[in-house]
């Protein structure tokens, strides 16, 4: 695992003040009190008294003191500046005797109630640091959350490598505590069946855990039976009756994330003590996701047919609408027949199939003044 994992870009920012300070900030930590008047007065020249005041802010705001003043924001000299009655510009000329520094520094620890790290309170910061790891793995968090902690204790921030080092040794701890949480689960018989994951099928040539990395591209009936197939065999692994509530939410997402995206090799080159809690992480959470993703399916189904259905209802009762208004058309004009004076009543059945325009059967006149029912 390794300890230095900050840029030299990263240790410049942070061996210096922000680049910027909010109005908030800037309010509560570099507003000076009658208390902070009374001590920075006794210092007596200008450049001194603005060094000191600056001193003190820092240490109050970030938690140490930057070795050049002046890379603080132009803003936070102006505003100490001016509570002081002093020009800006007097900040220049502080700091070209490192022991002048040195001994305001010390000055300013005192006034604060701010002292030096003691082994005890590494060692402190460390199981502190195990617990936050336990949580978030992320290097460059654990060393924002650790220097906001050491301010909160008072504690001068130490050296970015010593903290490192710490973030470091509270990450690998952080693994050791998390195999010894689920050393329930880890047996051998599950340890030989979580290996088999990463074993490649002589056949196709992939793992089972690419199997279930794999998700459904749409919800057709295959891709729910494939879907269900992976439900069935986590199941039977009995994932759904492992408990992971000794360890952090957080701690058995960021686990899983690793299961679902690392490379198959690494995972294989892994030692069993960092493998295995990723793999039950992944198992768990695969089960939860695959759960959600086949109901989803399903639904979708669902749906795609009650929409066909739907359609298909819609057309129908087109169809019917359309065969009922021909039946109505029929029959008016059948009625126009029926109500018609100038045709016999002997002559009424054929012009009733005269007037059905399926019937095939023409209207007409014949020579004696009836009606022609003869068929074309």
């Amino acid at each position: 695992m390794p300890i230095g994992f900050l840029t030299a870009a990263e240790r410049g920012r942070l061996n210096r003040f922000p680049a910027q300070i909010p109005e908030d900030d800037l309010f509560a930590f570099f507003q000076l009190s009658e208390a902070d008047h009374t001590a920075i007065n006794q210092q007596r020249e200008d450049h001194t008294r603005l060094g000191f005041a600056m001193q003190l802010c820092a240490l109050r705001y970030v938690g140490f003191a930057p070795d050049d003043l002046r890379t603080a924001p132009r803003e936070a000299i102006i505003y100490v500046a001016r509570q002081l009655g002093i020009p800006p510009e007097a900040l220049t000329a502080y700091g070209r005797r490192i022991a002048t520094r040195t001994m305001h520094l010390q000055q300013v620890q005192a006034y604060l109630g701010f002292r030096k790290a003691l082994p005890l309170d590494l060692y402190a910061l460390t199981m502190w640091l195990v617990e936050r790891a336990l949580e978030h793995d992320k290097p460059t968090l654990l060393l924002q959350l650790a220097c906001d902690e050491v301010r909160r204790e008072r504690i001068v921030r130490p050296g970015l490598t010593r903290l490192e080092r710490l973030v470091a040794t509270a990450r690998q701890q952080a693994h050791e505590e998390t195999f010894r949480r689920l050393g329930s689960l880890l047996t051998v018989e599950r340890h030989t069946g979580l290996d088999g994951l990463l074993r490649p099928d002589p056949e196709t040539g992939h793992t089972m855990l690419q199997w279930l990395r794999q998700d459904a591209t749409s919800h057709a009936a295959s891709q729910i039976v494939e879907t269900l197939k992976k439900l069935a065999f986590l199941l039977k692994a009995g994932v759904d009756t492992w408990e992971l509530e000794g360890l952090n939410p957080n701690r058995v997402k960021w686990l899983a994330q690793l299961g679902w995206k690392a490379p198959i090799q690494q995972l294989q080159r892994m030692e069993p003590r960092r493998r295995d809690p990723i793999l039950i992480a992944f198992l768990h959470q695969a089960l939860l996701h695959h759960t959600d993703v086949v109901i989803e399916l399903y639904d979708q189904c669902l749906w795609a047919y009650h929409g066909a259905a739907q359609q298909e209802l819609k057309e129908w009762r087109s169809a019917l609408a359309r065969s009922t208004n021909d039946k109505l058309r029929i029959l008016h004009a059948v009625g126009q027949v029926l109500l018609d004076a100038t045709i016999d009543d002997a002559a009424v059945r054929a012009g009733q199939f005269c007037a059905c325009p399926r019937s095939g059967v023409t209207r007409g006149r014949g020579r004696d003044g009836g009606v022609d029912s003869a068929a074309p």
